[in-house]
């Protein structure tokens, strides 16, 4: 287990006194007495510049997508965290983000050839006497005196040709560039005050013991004793008695971050409270983002950072608020913390309460407002809050008639789609085990599409998967020898595939044709013997009416045959019979894999109370099938 001094690491190595705030790149242009008041040194231990064209190209495409979305003047866009430490010479030794802060000054370099009167800052490399120098010039041709002027005048080429090509999507981009990277754009600023040694500070980050993502920056801005002070009435305090309380406040706090992320890394807690296919560089990134109102279209990863960071000053300059803070004998950083603290708490009580689990895990995959839910969650008691979660459920859901929707429409299947997982939710949540619920981490990162129980189309089926269609539905055909038409099928098929050739589309759908009628003849008769059986009085209005109520659901697009599949599945398993998908799907639940519950039902018969035919999904099975989909619906009222 990590200890406290391993959790508190940043604040270790970074204590308050040390400087942290968002730079722009207008303040690094900054000239004092003729010459860049900053000027930064590589030293010879590090890696020289060695940033590709596709690194360049994605950061000028960034900084594009910045200047034509921002409608804000007062929006920021935020570069990684450049960590520095002061010089005696006054020059800046950089400790982390050396490639961007170089590529940074080589756009400047050439957004000087064209606007004279731009400032530059300074760069030089340990390793190259001149590269200061080199870096300011205009470079008209690869240098291949050595790999970094390679690689910076490569670097060079290529903001020059893209600069060139965005010029026919925006005639002022050169301009419009450098008036954002004055005005908006800026980096993440580290100054080292203490006297750690350099060299020991760039080896601790470079093998990750300070991962500057923006969680580690937000957490430098909870650990700060300065911050943490604003508000104490500190002067009632003996200095040594309060640098006690803040340094116990530090632990508490860097202990309790560390707990929280651990709970994060549980993957059943995570595909619980969160649905989307962006990778955080840490978990608590994203209670970070809840907790500070990141929209879902915000691209600035620094964000929660900024937020936090820009509170504090506000803080910091608001005397009344300080007094405020002072009364409660509390400060802003403990209420910031205590209410990231309550969303987490939220959310795992959602998480560990079978009812709230199943219904918000639901709305969550279907990417509703998790912070709108926690807000409501605060204000309502339990049981209203239930009533606004089915009542959100139901407007997603949006469908009084199930047995009007229908595949083949676009507006209808985001529908289906909702009902079938919904039917797999609520059917876990009515299992009468406080230990069982729905695995919605099984349901991320994969397509879950709608799939045809019984499958009629052969337009559906690759002709790469044409053999392995035959191979699979041979012996089911080959069991019935005293069925004429079934052998007659056996023939086709196995005349298909003696074929060294390939096998012809207009010959594989024939004999699909032949399948597809076989069976559905097969179910028809099903069908007719068991209405046979049940002795109909024709004054009996109301079984007509119940029979009358049910004459969909043979269509072939109704969600009377339809499923949740994984969508990954090939498409020979996707047109398979009835039989066959049964028989692969319990082969996969037998290696382990996850299939939705509902889905296992439907091909093993669970909903069929006595299932006359397994091979077939006939008129009784999808009755019995639709009747569970409407109990489940029902749950909501």
């Amino acid at each position: 287990m990590e200890t406290l001094l391993e959790i508190n690491s940043v604040n270790t190595l970074l204590p308050s006194e040390n400087i942290l705030e968002p730079l722009l790149v207008g303040e690094l242009l900054r000239q004092e007495g003729n010459k860049p008041k900053y000027r930064f040194f590589i030293p010879s231990y590090q890696r020289g510049y060695r940033w590709n064209e596709s690194q360049v190209i994605d950061l000028l495409e960034d900084l594009l997508e910045f200047i034509t979305t921002t409608r804000n003047n007062d929006q920021k866009y935020c570069l990684q965290p450049i960590v520095v430490k002061k010089m005696v010479d006054a020059k800046y030794e950089v400790l982390d983000g050396q490639q961007r802060l170089t590529t940074i000054l080589i756009l400047l370099s050439r957004l000087k050839s064209k606007i004279n009167d731009i400032e530059l800052f300074s760069i030089e490399y340990e390793t190259r006497p001149d590269s200061a120098e080199f870096l300011k010039s205009n470079i008209v041709e690869i240098n291949k005196d050595n790999p970094d002027y390679f690689y910076i005048s490569k670097a060079y080429m290529t903001i020059d040709k893209w600069l060139t090509d965005t010029r026919e999507i925006k005639a002022n981009i050169s301009t419009s560039l450098y008036n954002a990277l004055v005005e908006s754009i800026e980096f993440i600023w580290y100054e080292i005050i203490n006297d750690h040694d350099a060299i020991d500070i760039f080896t601790r980050i470079n093998i990750g013991k300070i991962p500057l993502t923006n969680s580690e920056l937000v957490k430098a801005v909870f650990l700060s004793k300065n911050n943490l002070s604003i508000g104490y009435a500190s002067s009632e305090i003996a200095e040594k008695d309060f640098n006690k309380i803040l340094s116990l406040k530090q632990n508490a706090i860097a202990l309790e971050w560390y707990q929280m992320e651990k709970v994060l890394q549980d993957p059943k807690v995570w595909g619980f409270i969160y649905n989307d296919s962006e990778s955080f560089e840490t978990r608590i990134d994203y209670l970070l983002d809840l907790s500070s109102h990141k929209s879902a279209t915000e691209k600035n990863k620094y964000f929660s950072f900024k937020y936090f960071y820009d509170k504090v000053q506000k803080t910091r300059s608001d005397a009344r608020l300080q007094e405020e803070f002072a009364r409660n004998n509390t400060s802003f950083i403990e209420e910031e913390w205590n209410n990231l603290k309550s969303i987490f708490d939220i959310l795992l009580e959602w998480y560990h309460d079978k009812i709230f689990n199943h219904l918000i895990g639901f709305l969550i995959d279907q990417d509703a407002d998790i912070a709108e839910l926690v807000d409501s969650f605060r204000i309502n008691n339990r049981d209203k809050f239930l009533d606004i979660m089915k009542a959100k459920i139901k407007t997603l859901i949006n469908c009084t008639d199930i047995s009007k929707l229908r595949y083949k429409s676009s507006s209808d299947y985001k529908k289906l789609h909702r009902i079938l997982l919904l039917h797999n939710v609520i059917n876990s949540l009515k299992i009468d085990d406080n230990n069982v619920y729905f695995p919605f981490e099984n349901m991320k990162n994969k397509s879950w599409t709608l799939e045809h129980i019984f499958a009629q189309n052969p337009d559906d089926l690759r002709e790469e998967d044409y053999q392995s269609w035959l191979r699979d539905h041979f012996p089911f055909f080959i069991a019935k020898v005293q069925d004429v038409s079934a052998s007659d099928i056996t023939t086709r098929i196995t005349k298909l595939l003696a074929t060294n050739k390939k096998i012809d589309k207009d010959d594989f759908q024939e004999c699909f044709g032949k399948v597809a009628t076989y069976i559905q003849n097969e179910i028809s008769k099903i069908d007719a013997s068991l209405k046979s059986t049940i002795e109909i009085d024709e004054s009996d209005a109301e079984h007509l009416t119940i029979e009358e109520e049910y004459t969909w659901i043979n269509e072939d697009h109704s969600i009377a045959n339809l499923a949740l599949l994984d969508g990954s599945s090939n498409s020979a398993l996707k047109n398979s019979l009835f039989d066959i998908k049964r028989t692969r799907i319990l082969e996969k639940d037998k290696a382990g894999l996850f299939v939705p519950n509902e889905t296992k039902k439907v091909f093993l018969k669970y909903y069929t109370a006595i299932p006359k035919h397994l091979a077939y999904w006939t008129f009784e099975d999808r009755k019995a099938y639709v009747n569970s989909i409407k109990s489940s619906l029902s749950f909501l009222n």
